[in-house]
């Protein structure tokens, strides 16, 4: 997110520890998944980054997220809501969400009111709901180096059989 954003102020600016950090939502039909990518600087250490992302995630959790942090999520949310009405094909692709999804092609007024509703107790709420154990952990790493996964002692080798430029490691 933006260098005043929490994970990449901290990782990427504070400590210099990663080069780059992306987080974010994904809704589809109504489920989604909360995905995380940190790209470590040259030093850093995969369980390191991790252990330093759950720390803020906690921190996320316990305190909630400031006025401030709303104030910008929610400016955000609303730019790129306009942003995605500015062709016709965006304009169709929410009018026929809003209709294939939920029965009303105006559904966009209704997601656009609740996006701007949320609260900072709806954030530390969702987030103690959802971010919780139970989640895998992906380390794409050069192949044969398998100690620089995060976690390498707990992690399991994922491959397929096709040869690939880079291995990759995952833990639950």
């Amino acid at each position: 997110g933006p260098r005043t954003a929490r994970l990449t102020k901290a990782l990427v600016y504070d400590k210099q520890s990663a080069a780059s950090v992306s987080a974010g939502q994904n809704t589809n039909e109504d489920v989604g998944d909360f995905v995380m990518m940190i790209t470590p600087r040259p030093g850093n250490s995969l369980t390191d980054l991790e252990q330093a992302a759950d720390a803020l995630i906690e921190r996320l959790k316990a305190e909630g997220p400031t006025a401030e942090e709303i104030q910008k999520a929610t400016a955000g949310e609303e730019l790129a809501f306009v942003r995605g009405l500015e062709s016709n094909l965006g304009k169709a692709m929410r009018l026929s969400d809003g209709a294939g999804f939920h029965g009303d092609p105006g559904y966009f007024r209704t997601e656009y009111e609740k996006g701007q509703a949320v609260t900072a107790a709806d954030v530390k709420r969702v987030a103690n709901k959802y971010l919780t154990k139970g989640r895998v952990v992906l380390s794409v790493v050069p192949t044969g180096k398998l100690d620089q996964a995060s976690k390498p002692g707990e992690s399991k080798k994922v491959t397929d059989d096709a040869p690939a430029a880079s291995g990759a490691e995952a833990r639950r």
